[in-house]
């Protein structure tokens, strides 16, 4: 397999993994654009991430298998020294998975099914805990 083959099916997997939304992620993350948002595009959009969290439950359990157990240590001590240090300095769900993890946009419906936005919005080390 050639790079260009790997870079391909990532692609293609990345295709397969969005929900067609992007226009209104576009419009809400920089605020330029329109979006007309009606209740069939809302369904057609909520049937799409009901799809996509199919996949990803299909996929990601045997996407983290097939990593050796090395670079899984890895990359969840790295995940959580960058959890804490959004727990410290604070942040939006979106600066946590897009700035200090590196995502795309692609990363914000897996990311937000696994408990990204809680741990955004509850884990806060900016204050020292109550004394009990």
């Amino acid at each position: 397999m050639t790079s260009s083959d790997s870079d391909t099916g990532q692609k293609a997997d990345k295709d397969r993994l969005n929900t067609g939304d992007k226009a209104l992620l576009e419009a809400a993350k920089t605020g330029r654009g329109a979006v007309a948002l009606t209740p069939e595009l809302v369904k057609e959009i909520a049937a799409k991430v009901q799809g996509r969290l199919e996949d990803i439950e299909r996929r990601f359990p045997v996407l983290v298998a097939e990593c050796p157990y090395e670079t899984r240590l890895a990359v969840t001590a790295w995940v959580f020294a960058h959890i804490c240090a959004h727990a410290r300095e604070g942040g939006t769900y979106r600066y946590l998975i897009y700035d200090r993890l590196g995502f795309g946009s692609d990363a914000y419906v897996p990311l937000y099914d696994a408990g990204g936005m809680e741990i955004s919005n509850e884990f806060d080390l900016t204050e020292p805990p109550d004394a009990a």
